[in-house]
């Protein structure tokens, strides 16, 4: 009696919740996109623990300040975005040769570097219909800004392309993607190193204005130092508040390669640039 009255209760909360168009703390991109004319902004922190990063020899936590994104409906079937993490702080717990150590130029047990700048477009080529799910595609350029002097990038240019889908059940949003990253090789010049991507996330509407989350995103492949494996789940909520988007999750990581753990944090904001009232 106990099981199906919980089972009973998540199947009204499915029916009577409305989900909101937010995608926060979701790593795995959903293939619907904001509306036209609409400039989303998203701010957000991260805090992850037992970070290695093999291509420089460091080991420790990492701190995102800023992680912005700029996401704009520039049509009905195209979005453009630009993704940037303003500072990144590294408490150095541990070092370890590597192929890049000798490139560090850093003193003390910190370092500090900006994130790279992500450029992505993304274009919906199926809408959702009765048995269809939703279809898109989203192609991705991440360009060098974070230094391998500082420890934690690798100065390559990387580039991703994905088909999105997503379909709703009652209200329960579920969402994949596949793709390809073409990930620079930080120890051979000239060579690249190209992984599968993958994602699977759902959204669960328990409320009107709350929804629970759970993405599971990585990356797999023949991957070397610098460009290996990961595999994550994020666990999280998204609330919304008038026009504010607030969203929190905790992270976990499934290889080696990935922080052991994490928190996210943060908010997006969505602006009416169409001039209708």
């Amino acid at each position: 009696m106990r099981h199906a009255a919980w089972l009973f209760l998540v199947s009204l909360a499915i029916q009577v919740a409305s989900a909101f168009a937010q995608i926060r703390p979701l790593v795995t991109e959903p293939a619907a996109i904001i509306d036209k004319d609409v400039l989303r902004i998203e701010a957000g922190f991260e805090f992850l623990q037992d970070v290695e990063l093999r291509h420089s020899g460091l080991e420790g936590d990492l701190t995102r300040l800023g992680s912005l994104g700029l996401r704009y409906g520039a049509g009905t079937r195209v979005e453009i975005g630009i993704f940037w993490t303003v500072r990144q702080f590294l408490n150095v717990d541990h070092r370890f040769p590597a192929p890049l150590s000798s490139a560090l130029n850093f003193s003390g047990n910190s370092t500090s570097d900006v994130g790279n700048a992500v450029l992505a477009t993304k274009l919906a080529l199926l809408r959702e219909g009765p048995r269809r799910p939703a279809i898109s595609f989203r192609f991705a350029t991440e360009l060098p800004n974070a230094s391998t002097e500082k420890g934690i990038g690798v100065d390559e240019t990387n580039f991703t392309a994905e088909v999105l889908t997503e379909k709703r059940y009652r209200g329960l949003r579920l969402i994949g993607n596949v793709g390809l990253a073409i990930l620079g090789d930080p120890l051979t010049p000239g060579a690249q190193d190209d992984l599968l991507t993958y994602g699977l996330a759902t959204v669960l509407p328990v409320a009107n204005d709350l929804n629970l989350v759970c993405d599971w995103h990585g990356r797999t492949g023949a991957g070397g130092v610098g460009t290996e494996d990961q595999s994550t789940v994020r666990l999280g909520v998204q609330i919304r508040s008038g026009n504010f988007h607030w969203d929190g999750g905790l992270l976990l990581g499934l290889l080696d390669t990935d922080p052991k753990t994490g928190v996210i944090v943060g908010l997006s904001y969505d602006f009416d640039l169409s001039g209708e009232p």
